[in-house]
């Protein structure tokens, strides 16, 4: 608009306390300054030729979708050059239309901050939170920013052709790490195509192809039926095969860990050598951890009872320190895990739970002191293995 006019409005909003930074542009588009260029403006556009979009697009002239015709036509260019941008209209056409990806090409973030500033007051029906990124960012490595806009739409789900990113026979790329101590992975895999088994498979497959693309008149003549009988009853059919195909491919993403009891194993096994335990200060005379040592005796095993103070102050050399005295052990028992029962320490260290933390120290030291055999870290609750067992703790179960 008018200079003056702006003026008056950046003077409100720096009255506020407001930051207002002016476009630097050449021309004041999208206003009636542009009126006066319009007719040299059509001559450009008229000598254009136009190919029509192969993609979707919501126009921010109108706020909605945009039909072919329209974008090649030189009137809505016209338009375009004069007309208030309704992008904010445009970001909730694109959320109407269950858009769940936005992705800024542009040499800043301005547009991704004002589309997220939109998106937040609205709520969608499926719940789910839409990606806005943008592929540069001010004052941030081109290459960098391109490849972690990418990699955002492509851990929500989003096809990315990374040979054509990164090339063919890359080096360098490494599979997918598996659960820890499991050596299995549970990443979701590409889905296999459908194998259909059978003398009539290639004909069943053809037939459910007809109904997913509600070919109406396939299926009429494939069956030898009215088109009004088929028609009837395909939408039905055509809704069926694809709830059963998605539920196929989400029970291909599930699994369940389940634990069955074993029978029959001996009983009364005998220890034997020295056995280290170590145990938290605050439950050095707790009857549970008594119960540890009683066993590990009854066993066989010449216990030796070790207490420590799991904290800020429980640093690996020190512990090392200590453990280098003990001299050789046949195996070692760790009730650490529980440290997190002990008063006062309710609070994680460094945002990592004691109970965790002060196992992990343990690990150190012991492999600093050369204090060898192997190490059970008993926990409780840290796997659920009946009906009856209450939640898992998430702290036993690191």
């Amino acid at each position: 608009g008018d200079a003056e006019g702006v003026e008056e409005i950046v003077g409100h909003f720096r009255g506020e306390g407001r930051k207002v930074t002016a476009l630097r542009v050449s021309h004041a588009f999208h206003s009636p300054l542009m009126e006066p260029m319009l007719a040299d403006f059509r001559k450009v556009v008229e000598a254009l030729s136009y190919e029509r979009p192969r993609l979707p697009i919501v126009s921010t002239v109108t706020g909605q979708e945009i039909t072919g015709d329209e974008l090649t036509s030189p009137d809505y260019w016209m338009q375009h050059v004069r007309s208030t941008v309704r992008f904010a209209d445009a970001v909730r056409a694109l959320d109407g239309l269950g858009v769940c990806r936005f992705l800024e090409l542009g040499p800043e973030g301005t547009l991704t901050a004002l589309a997220q500033a939109v998106l937040e007051d609205t709520s969608r029906a499926d719940g789910d939170v839409p990606l806005l990124v943008s592929t540069l960012r001010k004052d941030r490595s081109e290459t960098g920013s391109l490849l972690s806009a990418l990699a955002g739409v492509f851990v929500t789900g989003g096809q990315v052709d990374w040979t054509a990113v990164i090339g063919d026979g890359v080096a360098g790329t490494v599979e997918l790490p598996t659960y820890a101590f499991q050596r299995r992975r549970f990443w979701p895999a590409p889905a296999l195509p459908e194998v259909v088994a059978g003398a009539g498979g290639e004909v069943d497959a053809r037939f459910w192809e007809a109904v997913e693309r509600e070919d109406l008149d396939s299926l009429a003549g494939e069956l030898d039926l009215e088109a009004d009988t088929v028609g009837a009853v395909l939408p039905a059919l055509a809704s069926w095969r694809r709830q059963r195909r998605e539920q196929a491919e989400l029970d291909g993403d599930l699994y369940r860990v389940q634990w069955q009891a074993i029978s029959g194993l001996p009983r009364g096994g005998t220890l034997s050598g020295r056995w280290l335990v170590v145990v938290p200060d605050a439950l050095a005379e707790d009857g549970w951890a008594g119960s540890v040592r009683d066993a590990l005796t009854a066993a066989g095993a010449d216990v030796v009872w070790w207490t420590c103070e799991p904290g800020p102050d429980m640093n690996r050399a020190h512990l090392a320190g200590r453990l280098e005295g003990l001299g050789s052990v046949t195996g070692v028992v760790s009730l650490l895990s529980f440290a997190g029962n002990a008063p006062a320490s309710e609070v994680p260290y460094d945002g990592v739970p004691l109970a965790v933390s002060a196992s992990l120290v343990l690990v150190q030291a012991l492999g600093d002191a050369g204090v060898g055999g192997p190490l059970w870290v008993v926990t409780r609750g840290a796997v659920s293995v009946g009906g009856s067992d209450g939640p898992v703790d998430a702290v036993q179960a690191a």
